[in-house]
């Protein structure tokens, strides 16, 4: 489980979030007077509005297909008249003809096809150029200039194609572990979990007793073993049920080993809970690289479970506090999120083709929680740029529909800046139809289907074990589980939390007490009930009486046509 369980929506991070001088390493601009720190954001500046222009340009050129192979990627698209050559952009390096170092060769003819070896040898690492994108470039009487957008693989060859998971069912939970409550999965129907998994809390750089050594790059890293083992016993747990697990990956702001913390915390980083990861120099790429590789490959045959999809960071439209890379443009942002995206799916496409990945955002469908937040429509629309640009792949939405206020339960009557519009501020239980309509409408599908969505993280409060708030919190329960399960473009709710966590500021979110409770220890709530006969043939009798808690008739109430 995460250090705090709950990704909570950024109403309640202004109060917790530790400020930026009480961190314990450097901040952005500590260090340097106001000079250079002023040179520091023109630059980001620049490279932002460079940035949006890239993305909105349309160039002469074009890199069609890039195929990589066992041991070759090739490469076809069309060149522009002029002396141009085709370029390799890396994870670490923007796309500025004027400082790209990687392959580069002469194009002659108008309709290209070039090839290069897959793998190369850089500073003692082999890297696989799998994880590259390819661009064109002509040379300009001021230097060179980028005459394509740059593209990443559109295929590469599976080093294991597993058996497929079906997702037999819309009912999940959040935050699963093989814990001493696990057999809710069955008793409760269960089809889908998320499992936090720290990333940088498992690898060592240097060989430890009973780790395990693993090759990558042609580098040697270690896995702590007993980390390992309980990942194995709760994935190995959820995959002989059938259930999909989809890893919430997670960047800690200090690694297990310490040596590798500037490798893996972002260097701009500045607080928060956690990192957005380190991929601006090869080296930290490589080690970034190296902890997905041994996920993918250990979790796709089944001997030791399976992950099936990927969630990548946590809730990045506000990363000030989720997903850290100090303050930054908005398109610096974006940017270094969507690489990230690409390094994971670039590898976990070899270990199984059927994965996908899934961005992870709060309520805060058109409004940010403040001046440090991002809007999660503008960065859904421009992850569709992207994919217009430099080639689609398989990336997925997961949604925390959290009510306005985390701590009121009574979403039907409170969350007043929800609408039935694709212009709502707030995306919460009371309005999904509204994410419902954004995922299904054909401009923003992947290869002329739906992309996957799911609820990854949400649930109501019972602000205390009172009848009253016990009955509002599973009054919400079946509010969320009509509307998902007759929303089509919905694919799975996650609920959050399986059990209250006192590390969660307060909130009794869970299906369970405290399991330390003093009277009843990770007793049964209401809503536990209410999300056992979601989908079975005792739903309607459980979900009955709460439609007078909400003032309803009838469920078709709560339905509404998207404006």
């Amino acid at each position: 489980m995460k250090r705090i369980v709950s990704s909570l929506a950024a109403l309640l991070l202004t109060a917790f979030v530790l400020p930026a001088q009480d961190i314990a390493f450097p901040t952005m601009s500590e260090g340097s007077d106001s000079t250079a720190k002023a040179a520091r954001m023109a630059s980001a500046k620049a490279r932002a509005d460079q940035l949006s222009t890239y993305l909105s340009t349309t160039y002469p050129g074009e890199v069609k297909r890039v195929r990589v192979t066992d041991t070759k990627v090739k490469i076809r698209g069309r060149r522009p008249a002029g002396r141009c050559s085709l370029v390799e952009v890396t994870p670490w390096e923007d796309v500025d003809p004027q400082h790209l170092d990687g392959a580069s060769v002469r194009l002659f003819l108008r309709h290209f096809r070039r090839s290069f070896d897959r793998y190369v040898v850089r500073d003692g690492v082999t890297y696989d150029r799998a994880l590259s994108r390819w661009a064109v470039v002509r040379q300009g009487t001021d230097g060179p200039e980028l005459c394509s957008h740059a593209r990443y693989a559109d295929e590469v060859a599976p080093l294991r194609v597993p058996e497929k998971m079906e997702l037999t069912g819309k009912k999940g939970l959040g935050g699963f572990s093989a814990n001493r409550f696990a057999a809710d999965i069955d008793s409760m129907g269960i089809r889908s979990v998320t499992v936090n998994i720290h990333l940088n809390s498992l690898i060592f750089k240097e060989e430890r007793p009973n780790d395990i050594p693993y090759e990558y790059g042609g580098v040697t890293w270690h896995f702590d073993a007993d980390r390992i083992a309980r990942l194995d016993k709760t994935l190995r747990f959820c995959t002989e049920r059938g259930v999909i697990t989809s890893a919430i990956t997670l960047i800690d702001l200090y690694s297990a080993d310490r040596a590798l913390t500037p490798l893996f915390r972002h260097p701009d980083c500045d607080g928060g809970f956690y990192s957005m990861p380190n991929m601006t120099t090869a080296e930290a790429c490589n080690a970034y690289a190296a902890v997905l590789t041994f996920l993918a490959d250990r979790y796709s045959t089944g001997e030791h479970g399976r992950i099936n999809h990927w969630i990548i960071h946590n809730e990045v439209d506000y990363g000030i506090g989720w997903t850290n890379m100090g303050a930054q443009p908005y398109e610096l942002y974006m940017d270094a999120y969507e690489k990230s995206m690409r390094l994971t799916w670039n590898i976990a496409r070899q270990y199984d083709p059927e994965a996908w990945v899934l961005g992870s955002y709060t309520h805060n469908w058109t409004v940010p929680e403040d001046e440090k937040g991002f809007l999660v429509r503008s960065m859904l629309e421009d992850h569709v740029r992207y994919s217009n640009a430099e080639g689609d792949f398989p990336w997925g939405v997961a949604q925390h529909p959290y009510p306005q206020n985390l701590a009121a339960p009574r979403f039907w009557e409170d969350d007043t800046k929800t609408t039935w519009s694709l212009d709502s501020k707030y995306l919460t239980f009371k309005n999904l139809e509204v994410i419902d309509a954004w995922i299904r409408n054909p401009e923003h599908f992947y290869k002329g289907g739906k992309r996957l969505l799911f609820l990854s993280e949400n649930g109501t409060n019972s602000p205390s074990y009172s009848e009253e708030d016990l009955r509002d919190q599973a009054a919400g329960a079946c509010w969320a589980w009509k509307k998902i399960e007759a929303l089509e473009g919905i694919d799975a709710v996650q609920w959050h939390a399986w059990l209250d966590n006192r590390g969660e500021f307060g909130l009794k979110i869970g299906l369970r007490r405290y399991p330390d409770d003093e009277t009843e220890p990770g007793g049964v709530k209401p809503a536990w009930k209410v999300w056992q006969a979601a989908g079975t043939e005792k739903e309607d009798a459980v979900f009955a009486p709460y439609l007078s808690v909400m003032g309803l008739s009838d469920w078709s109430e709560i339905f509404h046509a998207v404006e």
